[in-house]
This record gives C-alpha cells, sequence and structure tokens, in this order.
C-alpha cells in the first residue's frame, strides 16, 4: 500500500480543497510509477488522483475512470465508493452517486463515510406505496408505523395536519 510522504501530501491538499496542489503532487507519483514498469499503480493513487482532476479541473470523464479501476482492482475499499460518488457529483449526476454510494454499502454496511455522505445527499427511503404521492396519508402513517420497527430507539414525530 502507498503510504509514502508525498501521497500523505498530495491528500492533504485534496482534503483542505487545494485541488492544484494536490494535482502537481498526484503527476508525480503516477509518474514515478509510469517509469517504473515494474511495479503498478497502487489503487489508491487512481482514486484520489481521479478525485483532484474532478475537482481540480473539471475533467469527470476521465476522473471516473481512474476512480472505477480503483475499484476493480481493490473492491473491498468503501474509501474508493465515496471518491467515486464526489466525481459523480462533480458531474451533477446525482443519481449515479447514490447507486455508488449503495454498493459500497453493499461491502461495508457500516462506513462512516459511506452513511455520512448518503446523510448529506438526504436520501430517503421509497414510499410503501409507490403508486401513490409521498405525502399521501397511506404512505405517511404506514411510513411512520415501518420507521418505528426500524427504529425503535428513535422518537415518531406526529405528521402535521394540513
Amino acid at each position: 500500500m502507498l503510504l509514502n510522504d508525498t501521497f500523505l501530501l498530495a491528500c492533504a491538499y485534496l482534503k483542505e480543497g487545494n485541488y492544484t496542489e494536490a494535482l502537481v503532487y498526484f503527476r508525480r507519483l503516477l509518474a514515478a510509477y509510469e517509469e517504473d514498469a515494474s511495479s503498478t499503480v497502487p489503487p489508491e493513487l487512481l482514486s484520489y488522483f481521479g478525485l483532484a482532476l474532478a475537482f481540480g479541473e473539471n475533467r469527470t470523464k476521465e476522473a471516473v475512470t481512474y476512480c472505477t479501476t480503483a475499484i476493480k482492482k481493490e473492491f473491498y475499499r468503501p474509501e474508493f465508493f465515496v471518491n467515486l460518488a464526489r466525481v459523480y457529483l462533480c458531474a451533477n449526476r446525482r443519481s449515479s452517486a447514490v447507486d455508488v454510494l449503495y454498493k459500497g454499502l453493499k461491502i461495508d454496511n457500516q462506513d462512516p463515510a459511506i452513511l455520512a455522505e448518503l446523510r448529506r445527499l438526504g436520501v430517503r427511503r421509497k414510499p410503501i406505496f409507490g403508486f401513490l404521492t409521498r405525502s399521501h396519508m397511506l404512505n405517511k402513517y404506514l411510513g411512520m408505523m415501518t420507521s418505528r420497527f426500524r427504529d425503535k430507539d428513535k422518537p415518531v414525530r406526529k405528521p402535521v395536519a394540513l
């Protein structure tokens, strides 16, 4: 696994939102791996480089390619799914981002980063009856009843009468 100083520095720049500096360091790392024909590029580098590329230069098609390649190499890493979802959000593809996050939950259903991203996006469960509107009386009350059984420790709010 790649844990050298250059990678950590690039990730720090990425985290603070300095995408151009992060891209400089990620490109140095990629060039170093391309020079050394005996080593393969670590998926961590591909995933985080894709994220920096999307936010720094708005090259989302390439960024999606880098992130999906990282997932194909190591599908069991939930942070790769979060990175790909953020790239999709950068490209205004919210539904693709949500789908990727749910795929990541299949790998690790308790991952805090995936759950936080889903909460940030405000993803809700589907209504009980899909053919009725979300605000229909049956969907509201049956949804409240099922949520009581799912989340026994959470208090259920009463709906406001309209």
